[in-house]
């Protein structure tokens, strides 16, 4: 669910880190006015054939694209917790596991004198199955492959029903730092099919649990700070509260803020004019969520998070006002 218009990439493509490119969505909508805007229902991410699912076993791939996450967040332990305290770490998987990964979302984009634009995913379901394994240095490389997709929405289903198959992998510390993130697409995916996955990639790389190397216990508390792509506030705070430790099962609960806000948004013209600058009005995104995290799996088995995005632009020539709202939801659970 990005704030941004969803065009798909013809093959898988570097994601940015991050990856809420506000700036170009805005000024698209700036200077683009009613063409940018005008279409009040959501486009697909792209158009592709439908058709049957092919079992994934049977899929050739593609060669794998590597993407750069970018650096490692910064961990600061605010309470190590009570009771028996020990280092929460990343290990091999003991068998695959599969899990149901399920996304939603809204946003909605209002600029003066055009009709508002409205982005909707309706809730759509990668099954996943993944392991991890050893990598060097002590990471672990999380891999993950799509087994089927669902959605609510008949013609987004038959577009993506190219993605079983599609491969991701994500190289961590074992910590749970994402040194790289991997995918490789099956040779016959439509480019909806290849949206969808990257898109899911990315936010699982997102949702991902970093742990301090420090021994904490339960009630432990600690943030993990990013320098993430975003033209306003290029920083995200994660706290993290661990709730419950049982095993290698970990119970965490998180709050995302974007603190620093810049006072003014600068943005390239989407069709390589000169660009605009907007004064920032408001700027707040918050996130919120609890998840069950396997240290022996790739992905969390269980758990939601919650993100939300509120902005208002205003031209400082005009005092004409831009307003920008996103809600996303990400789900995880175990099958099978």
């Amino acid at each position: 669910m990005e704030p941004r218009s969803h065009s798909a990439p013809a093959r898988p493509r570097a994601a940015r880190r991050g990856r809420r490119l506000l700036a170009t969505a805005v000024a698209a909508s700036v200077l683009l006015g009613a063409a940018a805007c005008g279409d009040s229902e959501s486009e697909d991410p792209a158009t592709g054939a439908g058709g049957s699912s092919v079992a994934a076993d049977d899929q050739s791939l593609e060669p794998e694209v590597t993407v750069d996450p970018g650096p490692a967040p910064v961990v600061e332990v605010l309470d190590a917790g009570a009771g028996e305290r020990r280092v929460l770490s990343y290990g091999p998987s003991r068998e695959p596991a599969t899990v149901e990964v399920s996304q939603s979302g809204t946003a909605r984009t209002e600029v003066p004198g055009a009709q508002s634009r409205v982005d909707q995913t309706p809730a759509q379901t990668l099954t996943l199955e993944g392991r991890s394994e050893p990598d060097v240095d002590g990471a672990q490389r999380a891999a993950v492959t799509v087994r089927d997709f669902s959605s609510t929405d008949e013609l987004r289903a038959a577009q993506f029903s190219t993605a079983p198959g599609f491969t991701a992998t994500w190289t961590r510390s074992a910590d749970g730092s994402i040194r790289e993130l991997g995918l490789a697409a099956p040779v016959d995916a439509t480019d909806a099919a290849r949206a969808a996955v990257e898109i899911a990639a990315n936010a699982i790389s997102d949702a991902t649990v970093v742990f301090p190397t420090e021994a904490i216990g339960e009630g432990a508390r600690w943030t993990a700070t990013r320098q993430v792509d975003d033209a306003v506030a290029s920083t995200r705070v994660v706290t993290h509260e661990l709730v419950e430790l049982d095993g290698d099962l970990a119970t965490v609960r998180t709050e995302t803020t974007a603190p620093d806000a810049a006072d003014t948004l600068t943005a390239p013209a989407p069709d390589g004019g000169p660009g605009v600058t907007l004064d920032v009005e408001t700027y707040d995104i918050t996130g919120s969520g609890e998840l069950t995290v396997d240290l022996r799996a790739a992905l969390p088995v269980d758990g939601k998070t919650e993100s939300s995005t509120r902005a208002v632009y205003v031209d400082p020539e005009t005092g004409q006002r831009t307003t920008f709202d996103e809600d996303s939801v990400l789900e995880f659970r175990s099958v099978g």
